[in-house]
C-alpha cells in the first residue's frame, strides 16, 4: 500500500455508535513506524466500554491484534508476524524524563487514547513497540498477548 488516498475496512466508534467503515482512509506510516497488515484483532470489555464513552475515544477500535509487517524502514521487520505494546510515548521528548512513561503528556494508547486502533486492515505501530510472534504460536493465541501482558502487568 503506497497511496495516501488508499482506503480500507475498519470498525470505528463515533458518538457512541459502532460503525463498519468500508472507506476509511488507510494510515500513513511515519518515520520509526511499521505498517502492519492486521490478520486478527480481538475485542474485550475495554472496547465495549469505549463504545459507551470511556475515555471519550472516537476512531478505530482495537488494541489486541496480530499482523504482518508490510512496510518499515528497518528491513529486519519486513514480513515478520507481530503483536505490539499498546502504550506509545516519545522517549526522546524532554517531557518523558520529567513525567515518566505512564504519565507522559503526549502518550497515545492504541485504540483507546489519541491513536486509531487495530480493528482495521492496516495499522501503524512504532517499531519500538513491536514484538515478533514465534512461528509455533498461532494467530488465535498470539492475539491474547496484550490481555495476558496486562494481567501480568508487563510493560
Amino acid at each position: 500500500m503506497n497511496s495516501t488516498n488508499a482506503t480500507m475496512l475498519a470498525v470505528t466508534v463515533s458518538n457512541g455508535q459502532l460503525l463498519v467503515d468500508h472507506k476509511r482512509r488507510a494510515p500513513v506510516r511515519h518515520k520509526n513506524e511499521a505498517l502492519v497488515r492486521v490478520a486478527l484483532a480481538g475485542i474485550c470489555s475495554t472496547d465495549l466500554e469505549i463504545i459507551k464513552g470511556y475515555f471519550g475515544f472516537e476512531g478505530i477500535l482495537g488494541h489486541e491484534f496480530v499482523g504482518q509487517v508490510a512496510q518499515c524502514d528497518q528491513p529486519q521487520w519486513l514480513g515478520k508476524r507481530v503483536v505490539a505494546s499498546i502504550n506509545f510515548a516519545d522517549a526522546m521528548s524532554p517531557e518523558y524524563s520529567e513525567f515518566g512513561f505512564e504519565h507522559h503528556p503526549h502518550r497515545q494508547v492504541l485504540g483507546i487514547h489519541n491513536r486509531d486502533g487495530a480493528m482495521a486492515q492496516w495499522v501503524c505501530i512504532p517499531v519500538a513497540n513491536l514484538y515478533e510472534v514465534p512461528e509455533d504460536l498461532s494467530d488465535r493465541r498470539a492475539v491474547f498477548t496484550e490481555p495476558v501482558a496486562a494481567a501480568l502487568r508487563i510493560a
